[in-house]
């Protein structure tokens, strides 16, 4: 080796001209993709007269079953019942220190309460009005996450997707604080990451355009057939939603029942009287040390989707 191979060279940065001169073999094929695209254009042009589509009869009878759809859907869904979360890590609401919070069945139920007593939804609606409640009873963390688990499945409430993520964490850190983690010699070796290079990732850019062009023009295909695939993908998509449906209707007709979540139907009255019934009659107890709850407040038309939902 000579004495110059043993200096530290300055670094000048510049373009891989050697590693990218592939880019400009594509230049050719460009040009040409680019002339194709405007005879394509003229192709398609010439036949919008002949590949026509008419819905026939079942455009009629289709008409009506989306006007139905949408009604039913808009009724549905127009009366959004006001809806109010109450977990053991909100600001002043459980109780104990740092990350562990806890509240208990019977104070959750309070809380609830108090929040209902004001509710300026319930107080300005017009009309005897109803509450739904749905009670998340735990003693344990893990305990707690799986049950709102099952529930956000369904119905994700943000709140209540924050308190399943912070409970499921809780638990982790409970089981894994004592375990020693093997951090093995350091320094390790590693792959260069190539793909976080600027030069890497507008060079990736430029050749993923290209080639998605030239694909194009390299696929033998014609309109007709493009869309004749279009319409039996649609199918296909149509039928795969179909079978999601039918699954998940099938996964809660054969459920069985969760004492972990308990489900309540108040009403109807205003405010003061859906917060007196509220706190009337058994209710589970302080066992339960880690509860969350939801309260919604609507008409029994607005409720009916959730009732059914929880099997009232």
């Amino acid at each position: 080796m000579d004495g110059s191979g043993m200096n530290w060279a300055p670094v000048k940065m510049t373009w891989p001209t050697q590693s990218t001169q592939w880019m400009g073999e594509l230049d050719a094929a460009k040009a040409l993709a680019g002339t194709e695209l405007a005879s394509t254009g003229l192709r398609l042009e010439s036949l919008k007269d002949i590949a026509t589509t008419t819905p026939g009869p079942v455009g009629a009878a289709a008409g009506a079953a989306i006007e139905a759809g949408r009604k039913a859907l808009a009724e549905q869904l127009g009366e959004a019942p006001a809806c109010l979360v109450v977990t053991p890590f909100q600001s002043g609401i459980g109780q104990g220190r740092g990350y562990q919070r806890f509240l208990s069945a019977p104070n959750l139920l309070l809380e609830l309460a108090k929040k209902l007593d004001g509710a300026t939804a319930v107080s300005n609606a017009e009309g005897p009005q109803y509450a739904l409640c749905v009670m998340f009873l735990a003693t344990r963390f893990d305990h707690l996450a799986t049950s709102l688990a099952r529930f956000n499945a369904l119905m994700p409430l943000p709140e209540l997707v924050r308190t399943e993520r912070r409970s499921h964490h809780l638990a982790k850190l409970e089981t894994e604080k004592w375990v020693i983690p093997d951090a093995g010699p350091l320094p390790r070796w590693q792959a260069l990451p190539l793909e976080r290079c600027t030069v890497v990732k507008a060079a990736q850019q430029s050749m993923a355009g290209q080639i998605a062009v030239l694909e194009s023009y390299a696929a033998d295909s014609s309109p007709i057939a493009d869309l004749a695939a279009l319409a039996t993908r649609k199918v296909a998509q149509q039928l795969e939603r179909d079978q999601g449906l039918a699954d998940l209707q099938a996964l809660l007709n054969d459920g069985q029942a969760d004492t972990s979540i308990r489900a309540r139907m108040l009403g109807p009255g205003n405010a003061e009287e859906l917060r007196r019934e509220l706190l009337e009659g058994e209710a589970p107890g302080h066992e339960w040390v880690m509860s969350a709850g939801v309260l919604l407040v609507g008409s029994e038309k607005g409720l009916s989707f959730v009732r059914e939902l929880v099997g009232l």
